[in-house]
């Protein structure tokens, strides 16, 4: 009887336990469905507010802020943008790839940016193409991109798309290099250019904005009050020489045409799939376009020259913040046949060169000789890229102007390019076989694992280039002229900051930059006479290595014959119809240019609405009185850049010296 009373008491507490648990389980389950539907209703009810709220926000938005008189829309940017600590490093970018491996990021075509609302300090943000803020004020990030939208065409073609550019838009005309819309210093990218700017140049914080992207009209005058710049507020350009002369001008439709003092007109726009083309006469110049071998893209050239159609391949980097375009070989020689050519010949020889008759040498007959004999490969290198300097910019002018050239140089007993300076030529020649020899020794890290840096600033020295294609640079305050064949010096690295590096005049000619000043050259101009000198030279070797033994030349070694192919050599072809499109945007820019002109004269002299006007020689105070705060300050000791949205003035000792 015990136990059974025990196991009833046994059971009896098992079953407690048991009807706890269950209460328990019970009590948890209505709870969370409480829960749950609570949470339903506050969400219900706060979606409910939020939908009247937008749409009292809609019917009664805040107009936009106005901008103060003679101030542009992007001056409005730029103020609103002064909370932020001037030099301060800008915002992390975005990037829609890296290095050549990349794909652009997404992009949502049509969608509108802010319609009548304010920017305050943001500048050039994006959102995937996403419609940015109908109406009030889209924040205070400055320069914020993602995933590379709303960077408009242009651009370097090629591997990195959508990076930050300083808090500026990429507008169309961009670097024609491998990078669409990269970071470049606060300077618009634009397709390049010989005179005034190389191909795959910024042009220093200047937008070529499309229609409607300006809110007023700017003129920047001279000193003697002539406009120095004409910025129209439908995107158009127009930038003049102290003389009046038209150096650049800048067409709604996206072309950019340079005038060299030369008579040679440059012509350059961009076409759908990032190609670039550049035209210096009907029928002369190039085709630009990114290439893709080995999931590595690179940037293939088809040139025309005399009706002959070759193409040149190019390594993209990103050098602080500025793309370039680094010229890589198709093939490379032997090494024996590089230090045959690195070394002197056994006894000087006597060469007579096929063009002492030509036209191009009548011509430049003041400024160049040649040696009267050669005791190594590197000097007859050296005149062998003169020459073809000389020669190419002599069949630009004939190409690009009906009438015959100007007068030959007066005779000179002693050339102005003095032997001197064809020396340091020479030794420069020295140096760039000896690179071309090392990367020779593994054309894969040469090609797909090189360095970024530069090798003009790898190693710390002074390099000498002759210049390829005519610049319009700034020497202190005054703005002049290098032209083809000019010969100038590196003064070393640049500062971190500078999208120009200085550089001393060896040698140049009447009407240019004169001998022994210091001018500052773009480091995208720069790289492209390196470029040159690379791809001349290539030519010279090639010459030697198959005209050895003729003519007076030594002949190279035996086992010094051949050559050896880059990976993509093979795929490397020149584009078909390239003197066509080259012709086509010749006739466009025909059309388009006068219109731009006629425009800006109207605007200059006053005409229509009063535009914004900047001159040269106006102090710090008196451009931020006009301007207002910039978005970025580039401080070179007395030289200053103040970056704009729209506009680049750089002041030295206080004073503006340059506006662009």
């Amino acid at each position: 009887m015990s136990m059974l009373k025990t196991r009833r008491n046994a059971f009896l507490r098992r079953l407690g336990a048991a009807i706890l648990v269950l209460m328990f389980g019970c009590f948890m389950t209505l709870t969370a469905q409480e829960t749950k539907d609570n949470k339903k209703k506050r969400d219900k009810s706060s979606q409910k507010a939020s939908q009247q709220q937008g749409q009292s926000g809609q019917q009664k938005a805040p107009p936009a802020r106005p901008t103060p008189a003679g101030q542009s829309s992007g001056q409005g940017q730029a103020q609103g943008n002064q909370g932020r600590q001037i030099g301060n490093p800008p915002p992390q970018q975005n990037q829609a790839g890296g290095r050549p491996r990349t794909r652009p990021g997404p992009r949502n075509e049509g969608q509108q940016n802010q319609a009548g609302g304010r920017t305050g300090a943001q500048t050039g943000q994006q959102n995937q193409g996403q419609q940015n803020q109908r109406g009030g004020r889209m924040g205070t990030q400055t320069g914020q991109q993602s995933q590379g939208q709303q960077n408009q065409p242009s651009g370097r073609m090629g591997a990195q798309t959508g990076q930050q550019n300083q808090g500026q838009q990429n507008q169309r005309g961009g670097r024609t290099g491998a990078q669409t819309g990269q970071q470049n210093q606060g300077q618009q990218n634009q397709p390049g250019g010989r005179f005034g700017n190389q191909a795959g140049r910024q042009n220093q914080g200047q937008q070529n904005q499309p229609a409607g992207g300006r809110s007023q009209h700017q003129v920047v005058r001279y000193a003697n009050g002539q406009p120095h710049t004409i910025r129209m507020a439908n995107g158009g350009m127009v930038r003049k020489s102290e003389s009046g002369h038209v150096v650049e001008v800048r067409t709604p439709g996206g072309a950019v045409i340079h005038h060299a003092p030369s008579g040679v007109r440059r012509v350059e726009m961009l076409r759908p799939g990032d190609r670039v083309i550049v035209s210096t006469g009907r029928g002369h110049g190039y085709v630009q376009r990114p290439m893709v071998f080995a999931n590595h893209t690179f940037v293939q050239r088809s040139y025309v020259v005399r009706g002959v159609s070759y193409a040149h391949v190019y390594r993209p980097v990103t050098f602080r913040g500025i793309g370039l375009n680094i010229y890589t070989p198709m093939r490379y020689y032997r090494p024996s046949f590089y230090a045959w050519a690195f070394n002197p010949w056994t006894r000087p020889i006597s060469y007579t060169w096929g063009w002492m008759r030509d036209p191009w040498y009548g011509f430049y007959g003041g400024y160049f000789v040649p040696y009267p004999s050669y005791v190594s490969p590197t000097l007859w290198l050296t005149d062998y890229l003169i020459a073809s300097t000389l020669q190419a910019a002599y069949e630009e002018r004939i190409a690009a102007a009906a009438t015959p050239p100007p007068p030959t140089y007066p005779p000179r007993t002693q050339p102005m390019l003095t032997p001197e300076v064809k020396q340091l030529i020479a030794d420069e020649v020295r140096r760039q076989i000896d690179q071309e020899r090392a990367e020779s020794q593994n054309v894969n890290a040469a090609v797909y694992n090189a360095s970024d840096t530069p090798p003009m600033f790898a190693d710390n020295s002074r390099h000498t280039f002759v210049v390829s294609n005519a610049l319009l640079v700034n020497s202190g305050m005054q703005e002049c002229t290098l032209a083809e064949g000019d010969v100038i010096q590196t003064l070393g690295v640049p500062p971190a900051n500078s999208p120009t590096a200085d550089a001393i005049v060896l040698a140049s000619k009447p009407q240019e930059c004169s001998k022994g000043a210091v001018v500052s050259v773009q480091i995208s101009d720069l790289q492209e006479m390196q470029n040159h000198m690379r791809e001349t030279l290539d030519r010279g070797l090639g010459d030697l290595q198959s005209g050895g033994g003729q003519a007076g030349l030594p002949a190279p070694p035996p086992n010094s014959t051949g050559t050896t192919d880059a990976p993509f050599a093979n795929q490397v072809q020149p584009d078909t119809n390239v003197a066509n499109e080259l012709t086509q945007v010749a006739q466009e820019a025909d059309q388009s240019e006068q219109t731009v002109i006629n425009q800006s004269a109207n605007v200059a002299s006053g005409t229509g609405a009063a535009p914004v006007t900047i001159s040269l020689g106006q102090t710090i105070d008196q451009v931020i009185a006009i301007q207002g705060q910039p978005q970025k300050i580039v401080d070179l000791g007395n030289k200053k850049i103040y970056v704009y949205a729209d506009i680049k003035i750089t002041f030295i000792d206080g004073r503006v010296a340059d506006v662009q």
